[in-house]
């Protein structure tokens, strides 16, 4: 995961956890401090980068509430629409779903690059090797959550993870289900070690744009280029197994849909509908705010 992209992730966590509209309210109301928070663990801000991080994030959050969450709206509409569908799933749709987040993800991260590059651009040597460090310690934990001695068992541990996560989405699995999606996980080519090279690469160009002094310019360039074109750097054997583990992933995703009980899939209509709901409230809220504030 790059410096950016974590960016985009951290509403991940917040609102994947709230089963709850007004939960989903409260976490994204305080996405701004969560935010902070994080980025200010990569290293040690001083005063003037902090405020500027303040003055950023403020800015970002109401960007988003006003551009962003009309286009989550949109999304999570069209997801509802595929889970009330009586018919199968197929990995075509799940296809189409994942361009439509990826266009997302690029909408979201794009206001981002240029703040970053600019913080990023005004670190001093000793903020540079621990932004490195903790960036080394947080891969180092990646791998010991993620990568173990045999293939045999990281494809074991990946499927519970798989099961665990469905579960969390649809509620409790028959011991059936779970038999199945472990045996389906097992046969999706583990990509996990290479996702983590393509990272630390990454990580490895950043830090010597930064060891340079490159400049905002810079900087901003290599993460529009990770955002726009994240397969340029891909060695032709990364490039393979990716491309095989996606496709894969999407035949499984459209196969275990179809394992969902009636009252499973109720399960996840009524969570997509819970984040329309409550994205549609902060929208709201966003919007008579800014009318509240439009000169008379």
């Amino acid at each position: 995961m790059t410096f950016t992209r974590s960016l985009f992730i951290i509403f991940l966590p917040v609102l994947l956890s709230c089963s709850g509209c007004s939960k989903v309210t409260f976490g994204y109301n305080h996405a701004d401090w969560l935010m902070r928070y994080w980025i200010n663990g990569y290293t040690s801000f001083d005063a003037r980068q902090k405020e500027d991080i303040r003055r950023e994030v403020a800015d970002y959050m109401r960007w988003h509430r006003r551009n962003a969450l009309p286009e989550y709206i949109g999304f999570l509409h069209d997801l509802n629409s595929l889970a009330n569908r009586d018919g199968v799933l197929t990995a075509a749709d799940i296809v189409r779903l994942r361009a439509e987040s990826g266009r997302l993800y690029r909408m979201t991260m794009a206001p981002l690059i240029r703040p970053a590059a600019h913080v990023l651009s005004t670190l001093d040597n000793r903020q540079i090797e621990e932004l490195r460090e903790t960036l080394a310690e947080r891969n180092r934990e990646q791998k010991e959550e993620t990568l173990f001695d045999s293939e045999q068992e990281n494809l074991a541990k990946r499927a519970e993870r798989h099961i665990d996560g469905i579960e969390g989405l649809v509620g409790r699995l028959s011991r059936e289900q779970k038999k199945t999606i472990r045996e389906m996980s097992l046969r999706v080519p583990f990509a996990t070690g290479y996702y983590i090279e393509q990272r630390e690469a990454k990580q490895a160009a950043l830090t010597a744009l930064l060891n340079e002094h490159a400049g905002e310019d810079r900087i901003a360039a290599l993460f529009r280029q990770w955002i726009e074109t994240p397969d340029a750097s891909w060695s032709p054997q990364q490039k393979q197994v990716i491309e095989a583990y996606e496709s894969a992933m999407n035949e499984m995703s459209a196969r275990i849909f179809d394992l969902m009980t009636p009252h499973q899939r109720d399960h996840i209509r009524k969570r997509i509908a819970n984040y329309i709901d409550a994205f549609q409230e902060l929208h709201l809220a966003t919007e008579a705010v800014d009318a509240a504030h439009e000169p008379r």
